[in-house]
């Protein structure tokens, strides 16, 4: 099976549909282009440890796809700001922009090789209202175009979820949602993270923990939601 071949969408759209995330054949040829350049430009720079098609589709693809489920029952207006940290090869972000081509995406990460493909891709994609910026997060909070600008900040893998936290809060927007990627050993991270970050100057952190297991290999995972206080 080759990356990006009707029998590969196949397969993304019988996980897509297990998981219950409608996804239709432009979006799927989208992210089977997205997909063969990935592994194409892995062939240079080091994007991922994950090659084989099938395994591409499960743990990239339709792991990236899940918390958009979350995300259109917690946010169903499509005015919506999102910031990918620590992107690398553009996880979850580009995915989410394929299936919801109405987020506004900006994917950060701090190796300028990676930064490069994903700009270099979506420029291939022609997708539209998503940047890819070069940068250290801990560099942007303090800008005036990043502090409180986005509605969702999500991750996957990125950090443990204390300091995920602390570097996503000046970010979010009032009543906006932060969301960590995570696998199953999530229980010790959030019993880490002290009482006093849940409360954080205006903000009000109820946690929300939502396990998965990928269809396929078995694999399980953990989505962590925080949804902010709204603005008063």
């Amino acid at each position: 099976m080759d990356i990006g071949s009707a029998e590969w969408r196949k397969l993304v759209k019988r996980q897509a549909d297990g998981a219950d995330i409608p996804i239709d054949d432009a979006a799927l040829a989208l992210l089977g282009k997205f997909a063969a350049e990935l592994l194409a430009w892995n062939e240079k720079t080091n994007l991922t440890a994950i090659t084989a098609p099938a395994e591409v589709a499960e743990k990239h693809i339709l792991d990236s796809l899940i918390p958009g489920k979350y995300l259109q029952s917690l946010m169903p207006d499509h005015d919506i700001t999102l910031l990918d940290i620590g992107s690398g090869g553009g996880f979850p972000g580009i995915p989410l922009k394929i299936f919801m081509p109405y987020l506004r995406v900006t994917l950060v990460d701090s190796v300028r090789k990676k930064v490069n493909f994903l700009k270099y891709v979506i420029r291939a994609l022609q997708l539209d209202g998503i940047d890819a910026i070069h940068a250290r997060v801990e560099d942007l909070a303090g800008r005036k175009d990043f502090a409180g600008h986005f509605d969702v900040v999500i991750s996957r893998a990125f950090t443990a979820l204390d300091r995920f936290l602390m570097l996503a809060l000046p970010f979010i927007k009032p009543g906006g949602v932060i969301m960590a990627m995570k696998g199953k050993e999530v229980q010790s991270e959030i019993d880490a993270i002290r009482p006093d970050a849940y409360k954080t100057g205006a903000h009000n952190l109820p946690l929300r923990l939502e396990n998965y297991m990928l269809p396929d290999s078995g694999g399980q995972r953990s989505l962590v939601i925080f949804k902010i206080k709204g603005a008063p």
